[in-house]
């Protein structure tokens, strides 16, 4: 990619707050915790067995935690690590999820889902110092907040049905799915820069943000801990691309794509 001024690469935009789905998805989970054992106590007197249930659960809720990387692959990530003591691996980040599913048929999930993944990185610029002999520092934050529906299909029998009333869950089930939805992005940047042209020195905020369409693919397994918890585990590679907005200009779509790999706690009922 050939070198371009910072001026004429970016111009300064004013941010506008982003809606705070990330609460939203926060609160869902402290309900989730909260509401798992008024669900177990709500049970009517007989409704499972040691190790087995007298139904088929038919819903579940998981909640995960975990580490996503974003693959990088635009031109915008090759000018913030050439020009800034970033590297890609500075765009990976925590995140979390909360997954809804509902039983639609003997090993066919439905499914919603929501999460985050955002960091933060400070930086310099590699090859200017300012006039004082000090660094020219600025910070990155790329948010990435996905919102889905998806199915999951059990690669082996997630139960066996013993009579007309027993139901006993298997102790491992691995399942494969894909799904899409859109993705909400926010791409900043903050601090000190440089004017390639003038050699000054400067204090702006660039910021990017909208929504886009995405999809992904994953694979997974539940280990039963009881009759109602399982711990679930999740690697997921999502896809999305979305465009520029007005505060960066000449530089093509940002990749919003990534692999992640999380675990979490699931409640069937």
């Amino acid at each position: 990619m050939a070198h371009r001024p910072l001026a004429s690469s970016l111009r300064a935009e004013r941010s506008v707050p982003v809606p705070s789905l990330s609460a939203a998805l926060r609160w869902l989970i402290i309900a989730a915790a909260a509401g798992a054992p008024v669900i177990l106590l709500a049970q009517p007197a007989g409704a499972g067995g040691d190790g087995f249930t007298f139904r088929r659960p038919a819903l579940s809720i998981t909640v995960r935690g975990g580490y996503d990387r974003p693959m990088g692959r635009s031109d915008i990530y090759d000018f913030a690590t050439k020009q800034l003591t970033l590297n890609k691996r500075d765009f990976a980040a925590a995140s979390y999820q909360v997954d809804l599913n509902v039983r639609v048929s003997e090993r066919f999930d439905l499914g919603i889902s929501g999460g985050e993944a955002t960091r933060t990185s400070p930086s310099e610029f590699r090859n200017f110092i300012d006039n004082n002999d000090q660094p020219i520092e600025q910070n990155t934050r790329l948010r990435r907040v996905p919102l889905t529906l998806g199915v999951k299909y059990a690669l082996t029998a997630p139960g066996e049905r013993i009579g007309k009333f027993a139901w006993i869950p298997a102790r491992l089930t691995p399942w494969a799915g894909l799904g899409g939805g859109t993705m909400r992005y926010n791409f900043t940047q903050v601090g000190d820069f440089v004017d390639f042209q003038t050699l000054n020195v400067f204090t702006k905020e660039y910021t990017s943000e909208g929504w886009t369409p995405m999809a992904y693919v994953h694979l997974g397994a539940d280990l039963m801990l009881n009759t109602h918890f399982a711990l679930t585990g999740d690697l997921r590679y999502t896809t999305a691309r979305a465009p520029l907005s007005g505060a960066f200009v000449g530089f093509n779509k940002i990749d919003l794509s990534g692999t992640a790999a999380s675990m979490g706690l699931t409640l069937r009922y």
